[in-house]
């Protein structure tokens, strides 16, 4: 059945071709090069051993370019979704040269921006799985930083020692909290109208938020009458990095230090981008993705 699929993918230009190392990998579909990517998000044994090696300084330097790659990756795509414009045509926007080089990464990235005859989706997907490739580089790097550094800044590592990598993109969900709730599709704009909804729950990892509006006010506040961020217009970045619009510095390890993109349009819709590995989670009544039809994944 595989091969068939590679064929009728063949035949309708959209199999893929990358040259990996000293092999050539092919894929029928987006999915299969996602799951193909999926399992170099780890970082290398030899790799965590040079990190053990490394003093504070240089943690926090590695843990900058890490930052600077992730924010690199999602202006891509923030502006992807602002102009209309084509992965293709932005990608010379993507700064290889802050690519941490295991798993081939950095020539997977640049032969995927190399062929313009690439479907977008592909490209799209590489992305979704690099941004998470970095987060898991940065807890790689967080894990070997003194206790009391790691607590500085909302920079909270989620382990004392280094991170265990587990199957999945993140951690399972409690039923019990996210009953009900459907995850958003990892770096895709979806879009709420605030107008019709003016109070909607959102979910980052386990921990419940309330986006609202009110008058040309757009909030996202904690449960429980916790605090209120305000959003400004156009682009917030929400997360427990200190480099986020909206600093979240007090949450749970399982909100991401780059969790979600707020775009505040300045009309009545409001976009939604997860670029986290925890994920975020919403009713699917709430959201629907731009021209794509409904979300389907969902957690009960």
């Amino acid at each position: 059945m595989s091969a068939v699929k590679h064929i009728m993918a063949a035949l309708r230009g959209r199999l893929l071709r990358l040259r990996v190392g000293a092999t050539s990998e092919s894929f029928a579909s987006a999915e299969e090069l996602g799951r193909f990517l999926h399992a170099r998000l780890a970082t290398p044994d030899e790799r965590m051993q040079e990190f053990a090696k490394l003093d504070e300084r240089a943690l926090q330097r590695e843990a900058r370019k890490m930052l600077q790659a992730q924010q690199n990756v999602m202006d891509l795509m923030v502006s992807a979704k602002e102009s209309g414009e084509s992965l293709a045509n932005l990608w010379r926007r993507l700064d290889i040269s802050k690519v941490p080089d295991d798993y081939d990464w950095p020539s997977i990235l640049f032969a995927l921006g190399n062929d313009a005859r690439i479907v977008e989706a592909y490209r799209r997907e590489a992305l979704s799985q690099y941004l998470q490739f970095l987060e898991k580089r940065r807890d790689a790097l967080d894990s070997f930083r003194p206790h009391q550094e790691r607590h500085k800044g909302g920079e909270r590592s989620r382990t004392a020692a280094p991170p265990k990598e587990q199957g999945g993109d993140s951690r399972p969900a409690p039923s019990e909290v996210l009953r009900g709730y459907t995850r958003l599709p990892h770096c895709h704009a979806v879009e709420v109208n605030l107008e019709e909804k003016p109070d909607i729950t959102v979910f980052l990892g386990t921990n419940r938020y309330h986006l609202s509006k009110r008058g040309e006010a757009v909030t996202l506040s904690e449960d429980k009458a916790g605090e209120a961020y305000a959003l400004k217009p156009g682009r917030n970045t929400i997360g427990r990095s200190s480099q986020c619009d909206v600093h979240l510095a007090n949450q749970a390890s399982d909100v991401s230090r780059q969790h979600l993109i707020v775009d505040v349009s300045g009309n009545r819709a409001v976009n939604l981008m997860d670029v986290s590995s925890r994920g975020t989670y919403v009713r699917q009544e709430k959201l629907a993705p731009p021209g794509n039809g409904p979300i389907t994944e969902q957690r009960s």
